[in-house]
């Protein structure tokens, strides 16, 4: 029973122990092997406290009980099975660059001889002239693109369930210093770097979903019997080639759906729609969104709140379908207004929230009733209104089916720079690359220049592959995978499996003889029997005075004291730690601590 509480104690007190500062001075500590705490990943050693020895005696012993389970490991060499490497594929989709000038393969017109040839003579972009490096004839004239430049941008927008992806249309694509007449036509080093300027760019997104299949024929490589599958897929742009429209699953974004565009949000009350005074109007080219609050019944003198604006019910009139209502705003400004049952929206403090009357009756209980839909939060989105800085909305209006059919963002003036960035999605730059070599004492130099068009962050496909498996895309497969491991072993660890902490008592009750491991003696002859059992073996003093007298008290009595082998015990190895008092078999314990963390 004694034992089974002292392990308890000992896990327990670890924690305790743990907050107790060092001591100002320790002992010094003799060398200990490591085989002395633990030897093959086990306990090589036993614990033993007095069993009238102090609580910080207790504490000390669990501490290093816990100190020696950290030792507790095994050594084995590292094997590896069922190995798999990870290929990861590059799948960003990356627009085609477009080609301004390539005379790395010149015909006799195009060479260029440095500091002697004028550009402006080489058969080029910027004098409208044919040559054959890219297309027939130059489509750079005067320094710019005089074609349209498009591109599919995914994930620009999306309602409901669908993701909607955009078209982005760019026109008048300048490369400035060109059109400036800002280079010098006798020095190519002029050409590897422009700042470029687009006059336009719109990014048109239509919100009609179609369903899209493609009929696809396979024929069986044995059999040689053909078979017929229809692929479908759900999208606002034709998915790729070969596929048709089989139905319409959305005509558009219609009132009560929230329309995201990149990261503005605009959740549709009304479409063709525009907020004017106090009112809703008709609008052709507007629609408002905000929050809606749908209906409910509301009684006579009861107040509501909806988004910090207060409606109170001051009066109902059923027989003229009308209610009085005072409408208190966030900030405290109040309005009273009479409304009637005309299908009308009325609209207070600019927006900030509307309401209309749908029904005025009398309740179960006898009180006066009235039907009430109500908004906050309204706004007009009229189309060339500003979206977000340097960029204007526009968009299409079906009336017949009161939804919105396409919705575009429109540059308001040309973007320019060494570096255009596109809705965070995509760059554009200008690089030109020359090349020269000298003939003897002529330099010949050539160009090649494009816009690109880069992605701005790569997407990723990560490809799990074992050996036999072939790498998608390539003529490649895994023939083997090397595995190399520095260091070539690792330590398992280890737990304790029964408790190394025991009574004197203990040891005392199946005699010293019978010691079946090493010993490490918490607290000196006074309170400890085995201690004082191996007092001369030690070498140590038996009594308290005698203890005082050759060691002092506190901190500074500390002791630790090892033998190799201890006859009494077998040959077994012993370790004394103790002070005249509890402080100094602490200190003791603590110079321990520390000695066994560093092996």
């Amino acid at each position: 029973m004694k034992v089974k509480k002292i392990a308890a104690l000992a896990v327990g007190a670890a924690v305790a122990g743990a907050t107790l500062g060092l001591a100002s001075a320790q002992p010094q500590v003799p060398e200990i092997p490591k085989d002395f705490f633990v030897k093959d990943g086990e306990p090589n050693v036993k614990i033993v406290v007095g069993s009238e020895g102090a609580a910080m005696d207790v504490v000390s012993a669990a501490d290093i009980a816990a100190a020696i389970g950290s030792l507790l490991y095994t050594e084995k060499e590292v094997k590896v099975s069922d190995v798999s490497v990870v290929v990861r594929k590059d799948i960003t989709y990356d627009p085609d660059d477009i080609p301004v000038f390539n005379n790395f393969y010149p015909n006799k017109n195009q060479v260029f001889i440095v500091g002697q040839d004028s550009l402006k003579d080489v058969e080029a972009w910027w004098n409208g002239s044919a040559f054959s490096a890219n297309y027939t004839a130059s489509v750079w004239n005067g320094g710019t693109y005089s074609g349209t430049y498009s591109l599919e941008l995914e994930n620009v927008a999306n309602y409901g369930k669908y993701d909607l992806t955009g078209e982005l249309t760019l026109k008048g694509i300048t490369l400035e210093e060109i059109a400036n007449n800002e280079v010098n036509f006798k020095d190519i080093e002029d050409f590897k770097d422009m700042t470029v300027k687009i006059n336009s760019a719109v990014l048109n997104i239509t919100l009609a979903v179609y369903n899209w299949t493609k009929t696809v024929k396979a024929k069986d490589p044995i059999t040689g019997v053909t078979t017929t599958k229809v692929k479908w897929t759900l999208s606002n742009v034709q998915p790729g080639a070969g596929y048709s429209i089989s139905d319409t699953i959305s005509k558009g974004v219609g009132e009560g759906v929230t329309l995201k565009v990149f990261d503005k949000e605009f959740p549709i009350i009304f479409v063709g729609k525009a907020i004017s005074k106090n009112a809703i109007v008709d609008a052709a080219d507007s629609f408002v969104y905000g929050t809606y609050h749908g209906t409910d019944f509301y009684d006579q003198g009861q107040e509501v709140e909806f988004d910090g604006y207060k409606v109170e019910i001051l009066d109902i009139d059923i027989q003229r379908n009308k209610a009085l209502l005072k409408i208190t705003s966030p900030s405290g400004d109040e309005t009273t207004d009479t409304i009637s049952k005309d299908g009308k929206v009325h609209v207070y403090f600019g927006g900030g929230i509307a309401i209309q009357l749908l029904d005025t009756f009398v309740g179960v209980a006898g009180t006066n009733t009235v039907q009430l839909k109500v908004y906050t939060n309204l706004k007009t989105m009229k189309s060339g209104k500003e979206f977000m800085p340097g960029w204007k909305a526009e968009f299409a209006i079906d009336a017949n089916n009161k939804v919105i059919k396409w919705f575009a963002l429109v540059n308001e003036d040309p973007l320019e720079g060494k570096e255009i960035k596109l809705f965070d999605t995509y760059t554009i730059d200008y690089s030109g690359t020359v090349k020269t070599k000298e003939v003897g004492k002529i330099e010949y130099a050539v160009l090649k220049a494009y816009i690109y068009i880069d992605p701005i962050e790569r997407e990723y496909k990560d490809i799990t592959l074992t050996k036999g498996d072939e790498i998608e895309d390539t003529e490649y497969y895994i023939g083997d995978i090397n595995v190399e491991f520095k260091p070539k072993e690792t330590y398992i660890p280890k737990k304790l499996t029964e408790p190394i902490t025991v009574l004197d008592t203990e040891i005392m009750e199946q005699g010293l003889e019978n010691v079946d491991s090493n010993l490490i003696l918490v607290g000196g002859p006074v309170v400890n029997k085995v201690a004082a059992a191996l007092a001369d073996d030690l070498g140590v003093p038996k009594t308290y005075d005698e203890w005082k007298e050759k060691f002092g008290t506190g901190a500074e009595s500390a002791q630790i004291i090892y033998k190799e082998k201890c006859g009494k015990i077998g040959g077994y190895g012993v370790l004394l730690v103790a002070g005249t008092d509890r402080e100094g078999t602490r200190a003791a314990a603590e110079a321990l601590l520390e000695y066994i963390s560093k092996l």
